[in-house]
């Protein structure tokens, strides 16, 4: 009996076998032309012809979606390029598919908005962002987005809510630029005249973050528009805590106050602390401009010369020149040594993070978008 059984069962085993070696040929011709159509599209893009190589990743997504990410690499080739139209029209096309997976719409989303944003299509881009965000509730990358938009878009406000809810991620530290954002919008208010609303938005600022200069500055502003010297004063002089290189700017300010307060004295006392304090600042000028007016034309030539011995800058030795003491050439001779010495330029402002030189203090970096990168040189 087990060999009439077994007589029975080879056409079955036999038609299985068959039916197997069949299957197989059919996933391997079909898997030899999606390889041949993946490197002919390939070789479409090689030789610059984008237009068939973009028609030919198409169609294979059509056939697998595991080759939705080279769809997407394909575009990012494309917007490198400056093609920005044939990376929307491929991402579009894929968000078109009714079958476009879920682990992948987000992404698709994500890119498309990058195009938008790119091609100058500001409100598109941000529709799309804010859709990522609806979505997948946590997405980094597009409040990222976002708030390069608002920026752009100068809408401040929408600026600040993108970022807290992205430092609420806690893989960001966008304090400082926050505290940017809150600044914007109190020199707005000052502008308008509401300097109420100013000194509210710039406390918002400082307590953001601490060391957040442009707050001390406005901060300042508003205590002298308001007559308020003393309190100005202690704005002033905080920011040489927050960072002293940003000292120089806000002298003529302190001069003001102090001379309002009838106090120059206290003033070049503080002014020579600083300057011992850290000798690299270029106080010099103003100080020797304020020696001069309280204490007369000689001790002002006095502290030049004493002080280009020893840290010679072109400004100072310019000042020393403007007050040169009429029977005394020694300003003249000294000249010629002065100027070998130097080797600075001349002085203004440079991003600390990419390098971009200017004569004009940039909150926000013009090349590489840094809030409170520029600092004096």
């Amino acid at each position: 009996m087990e060999w009439q059984w077994a007589l029975l069962l080879l056409p079955v085993a036999f038609l299985s076998g068959w039916v197997v070696a069949r299957r197989k040929n059919r996933k391997t011709r079909r898997e030899l032309r999606f390889s041949n159509d993946y490197f002919q599209g390939l070789n479409y893009l090689l030789n610059d012809e984008q237009d068939k190589a973009l028609e030919v990743f198409l169609r294979l997504v059509e056939v697998d979606w595991e080759t939705v990410d080279t769809s997407l690499a394909l575009a990012t080739i494309f917007r490198r390029k400056g093609e920005i139209d044939k990376s929307i029209k491929l991402h579009q096309n894929l968000l078109a598919r009714p079958s476009l997976p879920n682990a992948y719409k987000g992404r698709v989303l994500l890119e498309l908005g990058r195009d938008y944003q790119l091609a100058g299509w500001l409100d598109r881009a941000e529709g799309l962002f804010n859709q990522v965000l609806q979505d997948a509730g946590d997405a980094p990358e597009a409040l990222v987005n976002l708030i390069s938009i608002y920026q752009q878009e100068q809408e401040w406000q929408s600026a600040i809510n993108a970022a807290r809810r992205l430092q609420k991620n806690g893989n960001h530290n966008l304090l400082p630029t926050i505290a940017q954002f809150h600044c914007e919008l109190a020199e707005q208010a000052m502008q308008q005249g509401d300097s109420r609303e100013a000194e509210n938005l710039a406390t918002q600022a400082l307590s953001t973050d601490q060391a957040c200069v442009r707050a001390s500055i406005i901060l300042a502003d508003v205590a002298i528009e308001r007559g308020r010297y003393k309190k100005a004063i202690r704005f002033l002089q905080q920011v040489e805590l927050q960072d002293s290189c940003y000292l120089p700017l806000v002298l003529d300010r302190l001069v003001s106050c102090f001379r309002n307060l009838s106090s120059l004295p206290a003033l070049i006392n503080y002014l020579q602390e600083m300057e011992a304090k850290h000798p690299k600042l270029l106080l010099a000028p103003v100080l020797a401009d304020l020696i001069r007016e309280v204490q007369g034309q000689q001790a002002a030539y006095d502290y030049l010369v004493q002080n280009i011995a020893h840290a010679p800058t072109l400004e100072s030795m310019k000042k020393l020149l403007d007050i040169k003491l009429p029977s005394d050439d020694y300003a003249d001779g000294y000249l010629a040594d002065v100027v070998a010495k130097m080797v600075r330029d001349k002085t203004g402002f440079q991003c600390s993070h990419c390098g971009y030189a200017a004569n004009t203090l940039y909150w926000l970096c013009p090349s590489c978008h840094t809030w409170g990168g520029m600092k004096p040189k």
